[in-house]
């Protein structure tokens, strides 16, 4: 199981800042094993050389009708012949997505989903154009996640749920996974929405535990819940009293527990290291790689 993990690209950060390039660390990631790569959005990102290139490419989306779009996205990936009025910009694209060839990329942000939004269409325009980055990194399987750090307090359920619902509904001619990761909020409390809203949860255990180890809601109550279906990723990352790890150990975590639940009940989706940045991320991913794997013995 842990052989196939993948990582979440946050894990870049400290050296994207130091002048690292994102296409190098994901083809050296990529050399090492690590397929699968949540592109995962933040300073670090829109700062990098193919944050730039993303920038520019939104910047264009206006111009191109949905179903242009999503041709000129599908034509990049299968190298076929495109009509399109950047045509520097997407053969740039062209070349990064060969190097991303055998890569599963998937897009992943910080949205409130769990508020109502002050203003409805600037909200809408948001999720299209995200969906749009989603799929332009992955038309063979495309997956937009949503992680909510802002909203706090008590949730307004209905609203929630009515947020999920309106962004699984648009661009329905893009085949699209989308979800919502557990944060603030309870996994037991966020899977709920997640289903009522026709969305998939990315689980992260991690983020169910305080500072001092104390869970919002137990993990067993999580998984005497959860079904396999509704979930599309699991996150790894350790926490002490110290804080998120910047590689697997021991911690508040027990990842023995989360294998056996996953693959005695079959589940299919992918496992993504998210451990806190360094200028060392790859041997820490391979540390932490193994590390998984010498518990699973």
């Amino acid at each position: 199981m842990f052989e196939k993990l993948g990582i979440v690209t946050n894990i870049w950060a400290e050296e994207i800042d130091s002048g690292a390039r994102f296409d190098d660390l994901m083809v050296e990631f990529s050399a090492n094993g690590f397929k699968d790569m949540e592109v995962r959005e933040g300073d670090y990102l829109r700062n990098s050389e193919f944050g730039e290139l993303i920038q520019q490419i939104e910047s264009a989306m206006p111009t191109y009708s949905d179903t242009e779009f999503k041709t000129i996205c599908d034509a990049v990936w299968t190298e076929n012949r495109f009509q399109t009025e950047h045509r520097a910009l997407f053969e740039a694209f062209a070349v990064f997505a060969r190097k991303a060839d055998g890569l599963t990329l998937s897009y992943a942000m910080s949205h409130p989903w769990l508020s109502s939004p002050t203003d409805s269409e600037t909200d809408t325009q948001h999720i299209i154009k995200s969906k749009k980055l989603a799929y332009l990194l992955c038309p063979q399987r495309p997956r937009l996640r949503l992680v909510d750090l802002d909203t706090e307090g008590d949730i307004n359920e209905p609203a929630a749920i009515a947020n999920l619902k309106h962004y699984a509904a648009l661009l329905p001619d893009y085949p699209m996974i989308f979800a919502v990761e557990n944060a603030r909020q309870s996994a037991t409390l966020t899977l709920k929405l997640a289903v009522a809203g026709g969305a998939k949860l990315t689980y992260d255990e991690t983020n169910t535990y305080r500072g001092d180890g104390t869970p919002l809601n137990p993990p067993s109550e999580f998984w005497a819940t959860v079904k396999m279906t509704d979930l599309t990723s699991v996150h790894f990352k350790q926490q002490t009293e110290d804080g998120v790890l910047s590689e697997i150990g021991d911690g508040y975590v027990d990842f023995c527990a989360i294998a056996t639940h996953l693959k005695t009940r079959g589940y299919t989706g992918d496992l993504l290291l998210e451990n806190t940045p360094t200028t060392r991320s790859l041997q820490n991913a391979l540390r932490s790689r193994a590390y998984l794997l010498n518990e699973m013995l």
